[in-house]
């Protein structure tokens, strides 16, 4: 029997309007009722999540949020941070060099914590970023004079056309190599995170919290950033939509995609019914 359903936010739950089918909704209220764990495992930040939930009607006690893919977790119940890693001052100051160093084609933000975001003015993508994001948001004429204040950083994403992002992602990672993790959340969206915050990560985090084992835990996921959490799961899915390295080493990959009630299909499928 499954006891806890970790699911991916962007891509996987929400559609393209940023909302859930009406069958999602429903599915995710059954399974809080009969005490089955339904926790929100995403890049967002959890100031971002907490709103998403709570639209949801996530709210049991025990739920926690998963945020920054591993490296901020949220008590819903008791509206607080449990666990948060960081991006280290020597770490984040050389990710922001490295993009400075040649003109880009793409932007970047900087997410000081959970709840603040920091950018350079006059960016495009960066402003319609904050609007999804709903952080509160510093604009600066100086990135590296202000990041330069900070100890840490949450973590730090660059946005723009894949075409330009993949070549980044490949010196970014050489500079970088294991100390911090590089990759697409989506195909306009790179992201750069502490070594250990990872999706996986988190999830372990709150088996061992609930008593749980990996073997009793679904997870549901759409990008790269959800590997980790799909690899080791109990059951692991790859919605429709899914990237193709999601597909490979999920155990099932749904018919409908996340503006179809994917999420609702597994629910139902292995969860409700089993």
């Amino acid at each position: 029997m499954y006891k806890l359903i970790a699911c991916d936010v962007d891509g996987t739950l929400l559609g393209s309007n940023f909302k859930a089918t009406k069958a999602d909704i429903e599915a995710i209220a059954e399974v809080q009722e009969r005490g089955i764990i339904f926790s929100l495992c995403s890049g967002r930040s959890y100031k971002s999540l907490k709103i998403i939930a709570q639209d949801l009607g996530i709210k049991t006690k025990g739920n926690y949020i998963i945020g920054f893919n591993g490296g901020i977790i949220y008590d819903m119940f008791n509206s607080g941070i449990v666990k948060q890693d960081n991006l280290e001052k020597s770490i984040f100051m050389q990710i922001i060099q490295v993009f400075k160093q040649t003109q880009r084609n793409f932007e970047m933000v900087i997410y000081v914590d959970g709840e603040h975001v920091l950018f350079e003015s006059g960016l495009k993508y960066a402003h319609i970023y904050q609007k999804t994001s709903r952080c509160n948001w510093t604009e600066t004429e100086d990135i590296l004079a202000e990041t330069g204040k900070l100890d840490a950083v949450a973590k730090i994403i660059f946005i723009g056309e894949n075409s330009a992002l993949k070549p980044f992602e490949t010196e970014l990672s050489g500079h970088l190599g294991n100390e911090a993790n590089v990759f697409f959340a989506s195909d306009c969206l790179l992201e750069t995170s502490p070594a250990e915050s990872t999706k996986g990560n988190g999830v372990k985090w709150l088996c061992q919290k609930h008593g749980i084992d990996l073997s009793q835990v679904v997870a549901i996921g759409d990008n790269y950033n959800d590997l980790s959490m799909i690899k080791q799961a109990g059951l692991g899915v790859a919605v429709a939509n899914a990237v193709p390295a999601a597909k490979e080493i999920a155990d099932y990959i749904t018919e409908n995609d996340n503006t179809r009630g994917a999420v609702a299909e597994v629910i139902n499928k292995f969860v409700l019914r089993s």
